[in-house]
């Protein structure tokens, strides 16, 4: 996701340390006027783009600007003309169904189309997504509105907009949007086929249910474990069910005890509630940010499935009923009652030692 810091607005004294912060910050673009490229020195992993009339786009021979957007849309094709094979944006300010369409008319006209929402609806910002999907333009929003609404934009249509436009002048709001973008990003991490070395049924106890307000991939679950060293991936309630729906915003996750695995850190069930984060994972390694709705936490029978990978042994203690499920190590779900010692699964290992979820760098023993 790309974050653009606009400083064309920022006069001659906030200019210098506004390019400074910029270079400090999680910035993909910066957002100059033709005058105020003096005093930006390239580094390569943040593109320059310019404001320009045609006859300023004609002028503009400055090798550093990779971008050229349009001062205004009435400016497009004049700017088109002289940009050099260079791409081409146009910021447009969204008031009424008028400006939303003129906009939504240049998706797939323009490499970039800044969307400046002059109202807090989500709708203008969806119409222009969904006629960009399959074209080359990439849609940005301008953040007027407040910078906590990059949250709640980002995932507008699943996907969301390609990034976000920010005052430069403005330090703490690049570094929030910044934040906001990182915690959203998917990660990947390795699973590893772990061999079930245990399965078997262990008696009554507490069980939670994670319910999320997303919906999960067929190959998706969380990463569950009773100790530090990792756990093996239960897949959501996606698949068949003889005697009720799927619950596909779900996945039996598991004794209350347990840790569920993200990205980075890990949360017991019982610390997880409503409003929390916590990560979806795919069968290729994929860790996707989903927000908890509640965990629903009930009496169960429990089996324990206990599992190796090299020297590292991981346990999980699951519901034991047939419909709740784990991922195979060949992707596919097993029936958890159907596992059994010498069955492959696919889980993820991490380096031992936790405190209130939090890695830390002591000796702890597990068992």
């Amino acid at each position: 996701m790309e974050l653009w810091a606009d400083l064309t607005r920022s006069s001659a004294e906030a200019t210098a340390p506004a390019l400074a912060h910029a270079r400090s910050a999680a910035i993909t673009t910066v957002l100059l006027r033709p005058d105020q490229l003096a005093g930006w020195e390239p580094l390569e992993r943040i593109d320059v783009a310019c404001p320009v009339d045609p006859a300023a786009a004609a002028a503009l021979d400055d090798r550093r600007v990779g971008v050229l957007m349009a001062a205004a849309p009435a400016d497009l094709d004049g700017v088109r003309a002289v940009a050099a094979g260079r791409p081409v944006g146009v910021r447009c300010e969204i008031s009424d169904g008028v400006a939303m369409n003129r906009a939504a008319g240049l998706c797939g006209e323009v490499d970039v189309l800044v969307a400046v929402c002059a109202d807090e609806t989500n709708i203008p910002l969806e119409l222009l997504l969904a006629r960009a999907q399959g074209t080359r333009t990439r849609v940005l929003k301008e953040l007027v509105n407040g910078v906590d609404e990059a949250a709640t934009v980002a995932g507008v249509l699943e996907s969301g907009p390609a990034g976000f436009v920010v005052r430069g002048d403005r330090f703490a709001d690049i570094d929030r949007v910044g934040e906001i973008i990182r915690t959203r990003a998917d990660e990947h991490k390795e699973l590893v086929r772990l061999e079930v070395t245990r399965a078997e049924p262990i008696g009554i106890g507490y069980r939670g249910c994670v319910d999320t307000t997303s919906m999960f991939g067929e190959d998706e679950g969380m990463i569950v474990g009773s100790t530090s060293a990792g756990g093996v991936l239960v897949c959501a309630e996606v698949h068949y069910l003889p005697y009720m729906n799927p619950r596909p915003f779900r996945v039996n996750a598991g004794a209350v005890h347990s840790y569920v695995f993200g990205a980075e850190n890990t949360a017991y069930i019982t610390d997880l509630a409503a409003g929390e984060r916590a990560h979806a994972v795919s069968a290729g390694g994929r860790f996707r940010e989903v927000v908890v709705g509640r965990v629903k936490v009930e009496l169960r029978p429990l089996r324990l499935i206990e599992a190796r990978h090299d020297d590292v042994t991981v346990n999980v203690f699951l519901q034991d009923d047939w419909h709740v499920r784990v991922m195979g190590d060949d992707g596919r779900p097993l029936n958890l009652t159907t596992v059994v010692p010498g069955a492959g699964l696919l889980g993820h290992v991490a380096e031992p030692g936790r405190h209130v979820g939090i890695k830390v760098a002591e000796r702890i023993s597990e068992f």
